[in-house]
């Protein structure tokens, strides 16, 4: 039914389809497409599995997970693993084309309830650091708001580097002080924060 509709609409076109992980890879590779709707689980392979493959074929395709379950740890993996967002199986179509249209334009989209368990999952598996962010954005100076707003579009710290004309290293360097301030160790973490507190 997704299909269909999507196929009518303006701005979205679906250039291949597949039915198993191998035939994902092969298509993604050959036609490598803006945007790849992925479901997590696969019948034949582990769809987060893939993401590192999808990469190495097609640097410019954003992954986007399709989940029937919403399983919480699978989609906080596909997230770390460089997913650029998630949707449930039973997404209206209003809200698919609004995460395909995010996603395609370099932004992250989660379930802003999605990002408060992920914070608090990581609390308990980390309990010294890398929980909930208990910085306040506005210990940041304005380059480290600037730099933390880019990362949560999905930008590599090359191309962060490459839209400030500054060095990787001092890119790097910037994120080194952004994690210490809003007390978080993973770039997953700082990005969602980013987005839970409109800094994107």
């Amino acid at each position: 039914m997704l299909r269909l509709a999507l196929r009518k609409e303006k701005g979205i076109k679906i250039v291949g389809e597949a039915d198993n992980g191998p035939q994902a890879i092969e298509a993604i590779s050959n036609l490598k497409p803006d945007v790849a709707l992925l479901e997590i689980g696969l019948s034949d392979m582990d769809g987060i599995g893939i993401l590192p493959r999808i990469r190495e074929k097609s640097l410019k395709t954003k992954a986007l997970m399709l989940t029937a379950d919403n399983d919480e740890t699978m989609i906080f993996k596909a997230l770390k693993a460089g997913a650029k967002g998630y949707v449930s199986k039973d997404v209206n179509l209003c809200d698919l084309i609004k995460a395909i249209q995010s996603v395609y334009q370099g932004e992250l989209w989660v379930e802003r309830k999605k990002m408060a368990r992920f914070f608090d999952r990581e609390a308990v598996s980390n309990p010294g650091r890398g929980g909930r962010p208990t910085g306040n954005k506005e210990i940041l100076t304005p380059r480290e708001k600037e730099i933390l707003s880019i990362l949560a579009s999905g930008c590599t710290n090359k191309d962060i580097a490459k839209a400030l004309y500054i060095s990787e290293k001092t890119v790097k360097s910037h994120l080194n002080s952004i994690f210490k301030k809003l007390n978080v160790s993973r770039r997953i973490q700082a990005i969602l924060y980013a987005i839970e507190r409109g800094l994107k």
